[in-house]
């Protein structure tokens, strides 16, 4: 599978599926959608953009494409990366479902899951 675009649509599949064929790809990005979540779904679809930059007051500067497209931070490029591992040194065969079922897992405990996914 190629390297990630920046400032593409995808959607999170195709995104995961990135994520355990390219390792490494997602530290110095992150997901966005366009409207806030904090749910992963199959049909979720998302972009990826650098990180936001941090000014000496705290505040956020995000990408120009991020806020040109009026784009919302879904997930941090180096915790997705981190769950989809997870997930992936759990159970190789783990499906897509299983991906989604442990995002969704991370937003409401900040925490991996730990279990038989199947």
């Amino acid at each position: 599978m190629e390297e990630p675009e920046l400032r593409k649509k995808y959607t999170l599949p195709e995104i995961i599926e990135i994520a355990i064929e390219n390792k490494g790809n997602f530290n110095d990005v992150c997901l966005y959608t366009k409207n806030y979540t904090t749910f992963a779904t199959v049909e979720l679809v998302c972009y990826l953009d650098h990180y936001p930059k941090i000014k000496d007051d705290d505040t956020e500067v995000y990408p120009g494409f991020v806020v040109e497209n009026s784009l919302e931070l879904f997930f941090y490029g180096q915790q997705f990366e981190d769950v989809i591992a997870s997930i992936e040194n759990q159970n190789k065969e783990a499906s897509i479902d299983d991906y989604i079922k442990a995002l969704n897992f991370y937003f409401e405990n900040d925490a991996f899951i730990i279990k038989n996914l199947r």
